[in-house]
């Protein structure tokens, strides 16, 4: 089965070469789209807050923690490392193609991190994530992007996702069926199951992966969550909220599974669906367009379940204080509940 375009499937009459042109328009207005949302999140990203009256703090204080390794500006390090990964990770795919003259399987997967990061401001929302300003972010004027609790960073729209995504889920899939995969075959019901097997391994093994990443990041001063449900594990003056790295593991899961090829290379779950899908008569039903749409909507759908459980957490007031001091004195702290403040928290506050 070939995840070639379109037009390689039955175009011997020019009816059907007509019938492509929608499917190639649609996705020339999608790159363009895309393109000129790059161009202007580049010409328009801030780093700062800028004097804004709801988030600054009028009047900051020294920072309470000393920095990671001695060095002081790890947020704007981290937010132009999504430039590298960008321009790697399409130079990689481009040339895999290239190479066997046809889209490369990881495009596919690649494209659904591309668009789940657009679900990255409700994540941060319901997360309580609250980032350094020094983050390369996006104006705070935008209104979507700005659903996060005090900013949204930018370059990770333009790539740094889905290489995030795709690299993580290949590395977990390669880490299960190395260590987990030859015991998890002797389980009867799982033995018939790969795709089971895959997801459950893998979410295990990203567990405490994932939990370290993080740790890191805070440690770094990246990000930190003012509140969280559930228990929170403190390490010096880190305090990292266990769901987090359950939430993140079900994702790398469900993209560990997306990765899975058969005998032919074939990715397995996007072509099962695909195939599941009505088809008008006499047009394949495993074509890149249709395998690039089921990859994306698995994906939105993986990222929006555990998303959802979040928030719901969040908006039921299950959520808790779970940090000791804030780490960004020239920020006002994120209390929409009004938690931090009961709590003894210093402000001042916004919500």
């Amino acid at each position: 089965m070939t995840n070639t375009v379109e037009s390689t499937a039955d175009s011997s009459t020019g009816a059907d070469t007509y019938s492509l042109w929608p499917v190639r328009i649609g996705w020339g207005l999608f790159i363009v789209a895309y393109l000129a949302f790059a161009v202007i999140t580049v010409v328009t990203i801030q780093s700062g807050l800028h004097g804004d009256p709801e988030r600054t703090n009028p009047n900051p204080g020294p920072a309470p923690y000393a920095p990671f390794l001695g060095f002081d500006n790890w947020p704007l390090a981290v937010s132009i490392s999504s430039i590298p990964m960008a321009i790697g990770l399409i130079t990689v795919l481009v040339w895999l193609s290239w190479r066997q003259r046809r889209v490369h399987w990881a495009v596919i997967i690649a494209f659904a991190g591309l668009i789940t990061g657009a679900l990255d401001p409700l994540a941060n929302w319901a997360t309580f994530a609250i980032f350094d300003p020094r983050m390369l972010h996006f104006p705070l004027t935008w209104p979507y992007v700005n659903i996060s609790p005090n900013l949204e960073p930018a370059l990770a729209f333009l790539g740094g996702y889905a290489a995030y995504y795709l690299l993580n889920g290949l590395g977990f899939l390669q880490l299960h069926d190395r260590l987990l995969d030859p015991f998890m075959r002797r389980v009867n019901w799982l033995a018939s199951h790969r795709l089971v097997r895959v997801f459950i391994g893998s979410m295990i093994l990203a567990i405490p992966i994932n939990g370290l990443i993080q740790f890191t990041w805070m440690r770094a001063g990246i990000f930190f969550y003012t509140e969280a449900v559930g228990p929170v594990l403190q390490i010096g003056h880190v305090h990292f909220p266990l769901i987090m790295a359950v939430y993140d593991s079900i994702i790398f899961g469900m993209v560990a599974v997306m990765c899975v090829r058969d005998e032919n290379g074939d990715l397995v779950l996007i072509n099962r669906i695909a195939r599941r899908l009505p088809a008008r008569a006499g047009r394949p039903k495993v074509t890149l367009t249709r395998q690039l749409l089921v990859s994306m909507t698995v994906g939105l759908i993986s990222f929006a379940t555990p998303l959802a459980v979040l928030a719901g957490l969040r908006e039921a007031g299950l959520s808790r204080p779970s940090y000791d001091q804030n780490p960004y004195p020239n920020v006002k702290v994120y209390d929409p509940y009004g938690h931090l403040e009961d709590a003894g928290k210093p402000g001042p506050f916004f919500s």
